[in-house]
C-alpha cells in the first residue's frame, strides 16, 4: 500500500503557510507581538506536527512517553518455518534468508520483505503495549509477490507477521508470521544500518557484504 507521506506534509505545510501568510497581507490589524503569534499559529502547529511525525518523536524522554521503537533501516533475516507449514515439494522449508527495509515515521510504517524467491509488502499495521512492557510490539499484515520464476509453484499470499523489538532503538528483533497458504514460522532479525534504498534481496546481501560480511551462499 503506498503512503503519500510526503505529499500530505508538503499540502499541509503548504496549506497553512499560505492561510498565515495570507493573513499579514490582508490589512489585519496585527500591530502586537501576541496578535502575529496568534495568526502565526496555524503554520507553527502544522510545522510542529510534520517535525513530530518526522523527527521529534524520536527525542529521548518523548519516545518514552510514547513506547514507539524505531526500527527503520536494512534488517537481515532468517525466517525458520515449521514443520507444519505445508511447503510445496521442491520449495525451501528453511532456514530461509531474507531482509526486511523499513521505513518509518511516527504515523506510517512500511516494511518490504526480500527473499531470493518473492517480495512482500505490508498492508496495513498496527503498535500494541502489552502489560509490565515498555516497548510496543508491531503486527502488520502483507501481500507476498513471488517471482515469476517461482509462480507456478508459489502463488501469491496474504499474511500476517509479528515482531518483537527488544529496546526503543533495536538491534535485534524476534517475532513469527503465518500465510494463508498454511505456513507459520518464526523470525529473527538484526539490524545491518539505516539504509532503505535496496530493491531486491541480491542488492541487499551486496549491501550487507560491504558493510559488515560475506554475502549469502
Amino acid at each position: 500500500m503506498v503512503r503519500p507521506t510526503a505529499l500530505v506534509r508538503f499540502v499541509v505545510l503548504a496549506c497553512t503557510g499560505v492561510y498565515t501568510g495570507l493573513l499579514f497581507l490582508s490589512g489585519a490589524e496585527l500591530s502586537t507581538f501576541a496578535s502575529r503569534l496568534l495568526a502565526s499559529l496555524p503554520f507553527i502547529s502544522g510545522a510542529t506536527v510534520l517535525l513530530w511525525d518526522a523527527w521529534l518523536w524520536k527525542i529521548f524522554g518523548l519516545q518514552q512517553l510514547t513506547h514507539r521503537p524505531s526500527i527503520r533501516g536494512l534488517w537481515r533475516v532468517t525466517l525458520t518455518p515449521t514443520a507444519e507449514s505445508q511447503i510445496p515439494p521442491g520449495g525451501n522449508r528453511g532456514p530461509i534468508d531474507a531482509y526486511f527495509v523499513i521505513r518509518q515515521t511516527f504515523w506510517s510504517l512500511s516494511v518490504r520483505s526480500l527473499t531470493k524467491e518473492s517480495t512482500s509488502d505490508s498492508q496495513a499495521f498496527f503498535w500494541n503495549l502489552r502489560k509490565n512492557t515498555d516497548v510496543s510490539t508491531l503486527t502488520y499484515i502483507f501481500e507476498n509477490t513471488p517471482k515469476m520464476s517461482q509462480s507456478n509453484r508459489s502463488p501469491r499470499s496474504l499474511g500476517t507477521c509479528l515482531l518483537d523489538p527488544t529496546s526503543l532503538s533495536p538491534t535485534e528483533m524476534v517475532g513469527s508470521y503465518f500465510t494463508d497458504r498454511y505456513t507459520k514460522g518464526d523470525i529473527t532479525a538484526e539490524l545491518v544500518d539505516r539504509s532503505r534504498s535496496h530493491a531486491s534481496f541480491d542488492a541487499a546481501d551486496r549491501h550487507w557484504a560491504r558493510n559488515v560480511g560475506e554475502p549469502t551462499a
